[in-house]
């Protein structure tokens, strides 16, 4: 007597369905890094440079690793803005003009709606772990140098 009859077709679905499920709650991440200097400091960052993956940013991660971030890149300069919606991890966002200067930085507490804004028109938003611009002494006029341009959508 067969009680549960297993149908190939069905469980293949069924893995299509749940798979993007899958990496949602691990926070898994299939970005490509790259490597960007700020003042001394080279850190490794994924890009999200399109309106998607804008807007997902660094959402459900559990852990960023340390100088890992992210580099937000936008089609225009102009002001900027950035929140903490579904993000669990406490990050500071630097904004940065189209030559790469530091406008400004703040901190961001997780989970949390609030807009945080570019002082200036800016074009780049490199998110952090929290305190790394002030453990780093990473001060506005600072130069973003990335490895070639990246244009975003």
């Amino acid at each position: 007597m067969t009680i549960f009859r297993c149908n190939n077709q069905v469980v293949q679905r069924l893995a299509i369905l749940l798979l993007p499920v899958m990496f949602l709650l691990v926070g898994c991440d299939d970005r490509q890094l790259v490597t960007v200097k700020l003042g001394e400091f080279t850190v490794n960052v994924e890009v999200a440079a399109d309106p998607g993956e804008r807007s997902v940013g660094l959402m459900n991660r559990r852990h960023l690793e340390p100088d890992r971030g992210m580099l937000f890149v936008f089609p225009r300069q102009e002001t900027q803005k950035i929140w903490m919606r579904n993000t669990l991890i406490p990050l500071d966002v630097g904004f940065f003009d189209r030559q790469g200067v530091l406008l400004n930085y703040t901190g961001m507490e997780p989970l949390n709606d609030t807009l945080h804004y570019s002082v200036a028109p800016a074009i780049y938003a490199l998110e952090m772990n929290r305190g790394w611009y002030e453990r780093n002494k990473i001060k506005p006029g600072m130069k973003l140098v990335l490895p070639g341009p990246i244009q975003g959508i």
